[in-house]
């Protein structure tokens, strides 16, 4: 971050904090000592999702919480494991106008396979949609298999 007193590019964080849906700094530069505040914003992901149908829906990552949280219910999975989930789903389609929902799922249930195995099993049973016991046996020799 460049100073905005002297335009040097060495600051360092003093403080950090939520903030109206901001993300509020505080910050110190290491020249002159001045000190100055910033506010960090996200930006929107304005990114069609093509789901299974061809119909599309706007990109949702409140969607994706609400699957994790069901997910995660009376599981090792904590409320950070979750949000570092969708933040490397927010990663993944970063930068496109477009994404199939076949790829959002795929790329949650990776991230599922290496955090908890008994969410990543009830995801993938609603998400893949289970009709029978089968399906769940192939799930988890799927994740044994990965060992």
């Amino acid at each position: 971050m460049e100073c905005i007193y002297c335009s040097d590019g060495k600051t360092k964080v003093i403080d950090s904090r939520e903030s109206e849906g901001k993300v509020r700094r505080r910050r110190e530069c290491s020249s002159c000592g001045e000190r100055f505040t910033t506010y960090e914003t996200a930006d929107d992901l304005d990114i069609q999702v093509v789901k299974g149908d061809e119909s599309t829906e706007s990109f949702r990552e409140e969607k994706i919480r609400e699957g994790l949280e069901k997910a995660a219910d009376n599981t090792s999975l904590n409320e950070e494991d979750v949000e570092e989930i969708i933040e490397q789903v927010k990663k993944m389609v970063r930068g496109q106008n477009k994404v199939k929902s076949k790829e959002i799922g795929n790329k949650i249930k990776e991230e599922l396979s290496t955090k908890d195995e008994v969410a990543y099993i009830r995801f993938a049973s609603v998400y893949d949609n289970f009709q029978e016991a089968e399906s769940f046996k192939e799930a988890v020799e799927s994740l044994k298999s990965k060992e």
